[in-house]
């Protein structure tokens, strides 16, 4: 059983992760189609000419936000945290709240091993990359380098949209050191570690994300910082 909140959320726009699509909000769907209207975004993670993170958030602001026509409220995993993030930075207005979970954006930090690991590759040509990277085609491959490549530390200090981080501490994609620094960085940001989930707290506990996710977003207060663990 949900809590019921006066404050009703007219829209929520849902930003997939990469490699994957509306698809991978299956566990979460049918309880928010059935209390607000929703709007799901297909991103073309292997697109046939290059793209960088700002052509994704253009056309979402083309397509999607003229489709709300007023104000949403965002739900994104991953990749498409990024994409929230340009497109809270850019329509402050438009955007109400936010939940991101599992979100990218926060460039990793290496041991020495790893690090000469990467920079012999980069100088021998040797080694085959992640497994998201070798389904790509030649454009997609170099639209993937664009994603992963772009830091987005400066953005999450200017980004002022109420923001709800949900982190799995087995988070192995974005492990949750990602998390903490972003709830350094963006100063409306609030954090809820899900220590027994990983990077798809929406599937490792569905019912959980819904309560998190729906209590903010429909709660009139703004984010007050600080992390919580969910046990």
């Amino acid at each position: 059983m949900y809590i019921a909140y006066i404050i009703y959320v007219k829209t929520i726009l849902f930003l997939h992760g990469w490699g994957t699509d509306e698809k991978s909000f299956a566990h979460i769907r049918p309880f928010f189609e059935s209390n607000c209207r929703c709007i799901f975004v297909n991103f073309d993670c292997n697109p046939k000419t290059v793209m960088t993170l700002d052509d994704y958030v253009d056309e979402v602001e083309a397509r999607f936000l003229n489709e709300v026509k007023g104000s949403c409220c965002i739900i994104a995993h991953s990749f498409g945290a990024r994409v929230a993030v340009l497109l809270a930075n850019r329509n402050p207005n438009l955007i109400e709240k936010m939940v991101l979970t599992g979100a990218a954006g926060i460039k990793p930090r290496f041991s020495l091993k790893i690090w000469l690991k990467i920079k012999w590759f980069k100088l021998t040509g040797l080694g085959n990359g992640s497994i998201d990277y070798q389904i790509l085609s030649a454009t997609g491959k170099k639209t993937f380098q664009n994603i992963i490549q772009r830091d987005l530390k400066r953005e999450l200090a200017k980004l002022y949209v109420p923001t709800l981080l949900i982190w799995g501490k087995l988070d192995k994609f974005t492990p949750l050191y990602m998390g903490k620094i972003w709830t350094k960085l963006q100063k409306t940001a609030t954090m809820k570690i899900y220590k027994a989930a990983g990077h798809f707290c929406f599937i490792d506990d569905p019912a959980c994300f819904i309560t998190d996710s729906w209590g903010f977003l429909c709660t009139a207060q703004s984010s007050d910082g600080g992390v919580y663990v969910r046990t």
